[in-house]
């Protein structure tokens, strides 16, 4: 361990700055250093994984290096140091500096401090207490020259000097403020964003024939218009007020200005589903598709961001839950409007199915998008514009986050997220492409979150599914429920463990309608693989006519429902046999609600509502990744 004291901010020389070093001690800030870590903020991360950040849960607010490289550490540093206040009388600025070594990355911890010494070593008689911290007392080693002032302290007097001495969390803030703004060109993910908030566009609704409102003037083609509005698909081309027109683009005369378009559906697909007038700020784009006429939105990000939060989320949850989920909204969407800008200038594109005589493997991804960035539905992020009323509570969440995202070895994390896990996170691969992603992966939803049995053997994840485990997810608390859940989703009400009951009727018509391939009487459904999180990522149905093997997840899940099955993590009961040996009725007995990989959005409520932050959580479901600013 080496560690520094600055200028005025150590006992035995405060008139200049000097490095000792030590072994066979660990501060209470190393002891700590697990937990404190998973409070870090990344403010800058360099390639391969080097990063600065700020830490908020120690008795005073510090900054760590994390480094593997001299030279990165040494960029890094210098950055901090450039950014840090320096008193008119002194070199540098006050601070203490400790580090140590943590396998191959060297931990670097720096404590800016605003105090020489605190109240006490100036006070008279018994309420002085000569305590004049260095490097090692600001780390939680507090040391005495006297006796008697040592058997004084307690601990919370001890948490208080250090807190003293210490930068204050204003100053403090400021300092990180100042860091994002030096912070250009340092990482290759910020580049791509110029350091400014981008546009995002978003497919609203496509169809023969849109009405739409404009409830102020917009601006087209040099001419004002307001009031109710249709554009028809004419021969290819966009009619509107009998002209025709390629594609049309409507521009908000003011920052408040919006509209209103006609039968949007929400839900597609989705048990759910239904239509609604819906209401939004910013521009309006039509542009032709095939048969249909695409309405899209383009708007800034951030107030992209306050809509989806409060479409996803009820405003009533907890602050740390709605900093949470915008930070995973803002990373997914900028993942993806990034991965869109590079598939567009790629001509080879993975492929999303694959088919033989035997087995139909598909998975759905945005990749589908190519008129606009994302969807407004589940498809991609639910998307309301200001129909729902954005609350202060989502806004100030928008805020306290801008611009910041989830970060994984240089580049934006592809932060998916669903309802419920079902008490295991799922991971990448098993529901998308064959792409493992390493802060994608399977962990309990527990505190004890890697102790969970192997979901992919059948007699472990029959057993799993049939009972309920402790899980954050495992909640029928309605509080919390109404947090994450609108007033639609809140007609789910079992989530955790569910079941649903088919007659051989029922299931062989709802498979030849999905499928459209006829087995026959249904035999059985069989679980050819399973993910970690007990999720069948290959199904064989297995019928008196045909056996055949369909996946992934999503392709199972709307094989066997009407909308969607809650999830692919599933067992099968076969009941009431005839003489045949075939069943009569099925019940399928599942596990979560959704494709189960990343954030689990009831289980992330109830950590908000035991008291985790924001950054906690984040690094429950991503693991491995760290929290970033761009803009």
């Amino acid at each position: 361990m080496v560690f520094y004291n600055g200028p005025k901010c150590g006992a035995s020389a405060p008139d200049h700055m000097h490095l000792q070093a030590g072994t066979g001690c660990e501060l209470p800030l190393q002891a700590n250093w697990a937990t404190l870590s998973k409070q870090l903020n990344v403010v800058c991360e360099l390639a391969g994984g080097d990063y600065l950040g700020a830490v908020d849960g120690f008795c005073c607010p510090l900054f760590a290096i994390v480094s593997k490289s001299r030279e990165n550490n040494e960029k890094l540093f210098q950055l901090l140091y450039k950014v840090l206040p320096i008193r008119e009388d002194e070199p540098e600025p006050m601070m203490n500096i400790v580090s140590w070594r943590d396998g191959d990355n060297y931990i670097f911890v720096i404590i800016p401090r605003e105090k020489h010494r605190p109240d006490c070593y100036f006070a008279v008689g018994e309420e002085q207490i000569l305590v004049s911290p260095g490097a090692l007392d600001m780390s939680g080693l507090v040391i005495t020259p006297r006796l008697e002032d040592y058997q004084k302290l307690s601990a919370t007097d001890a948490e208080g000097i250090i807190a003293e001495c210490g930068i204050s969390r204003h100053n403090m803030q400021q300092i990180v403020d100042k860091l994002k703004s030096e912070v250009v060109g340092i990482s290759s993910v910020q580049s791509v964003f110029h350091q400014q908030q981008p546009n995002v566009s978003v497919g609203i609704v496509g169809a023969h024939r849109i009405e739409f409102t404009f409830h102020s003037p917009y601006l087209v083609n040099e001419q004002m218009v307001v009031g109710k509005q249709e554009v028809t698909l004419a021969g290819g081309m966009i009619l509107w007020n009998g002209k025709i027109y390629e594609q049309l683009s409507f521009s908000p005369q003011q920052d408040s200005a919006s509209f209103s378009l006609e039968d949007v559906t929400i839900g597609i697909n989705f048990h759910w589903e239904r239509k609604e007038v819906q209401t939004f700020l910013g521009i309006l784009r039509f542009t032709v598709d095939g048969d249909r006429i695409w309405a899209i939105n383009v708007l800034p990000v951030e107030q992209y961001l306050e809509s989806v939060i409060s479409s996803e989320m009820s405003a009533t949850s907890s602050l740390e839950l709605l900093k949470a989920h915008a930070v995973i909204s803002r990373s997914w969407l900028l993942a993806q409007m990034e991965k869109r800008n590079q598939t567009n200038e790629e001509t080879e594109k993975v492929s999303s199915c694959t088919r033989d005589d035997d087995q139909l493997i598909r998975w759905y991804d945005r990749k589908d998008h190519t008129l606009f960035d994302v969807c407004a539905d589940d498809h991609c992020q639910r998307y309301q514009g200001i129909t729902k009323e954005t609350s202060p509570h989502v806004k100030e969440a928008i805020r306290q986050t801008s611009g910041q995202v989830l970060i994984s070895k240089g580049e934006i994390c592809d932060a998916r997220f669903s309802k419920s896990c079902g008490g295991v996170m799922e991971e990448f691969q098993y529901c998308w492409e064959d792409t493992p992603k390493d802060y994608l992966v399977a962990l309990a939803d527990t505190a004890n979150e890697h102790v969970f049995p192997d979901l992919r053997i059948e007699k472990e994840a029959d057993r799993w599914i049939r009972t309920t485990p402790e899980s954050f997810c495992n909640t029928r608390d309605k509080h919390v429920l109404s947090q994450v859940l609108n007033d639609y989703d809140q007609e789910t009400t079992d989530f955790f463990r569910w079941h649903v009951d088919y007659t051989q009727q029922e299931l062989s018509a709802l498979i030849l309608k999905k499928t459209q391939i006829d087995f026959g009487q249904i035999l059985d459904l069989q679980a050819v693989e399973r993910g970690k999180s007990g999720r069948i990522c290959k199904l064989r149905i297995v019928g008196t006519k045909r056996i055949f093997t369909i996946g992934k997840e999503l392709e199972i899940r709307r094989a066997l429902s009407e909308s969607h099955l809650y999830s692919s993590a599933f067992v099968v009961d076969r009941l009431d046999m005839d003489a045949k040996g075939v069943p009569r009725q099925f019940r399928l007995i599942g596990a979560g609600w959704g494709h189960g990989v990343g954030l689990c959005q009831i289980g992330a409520a109830v950590m908000g509502e035991q008291g985790y932050l924001y950054n906690q959580i984040l690094l429950h479901y991503y693991p491995g990744a760290s929290v970033c600013s761009l803009y």
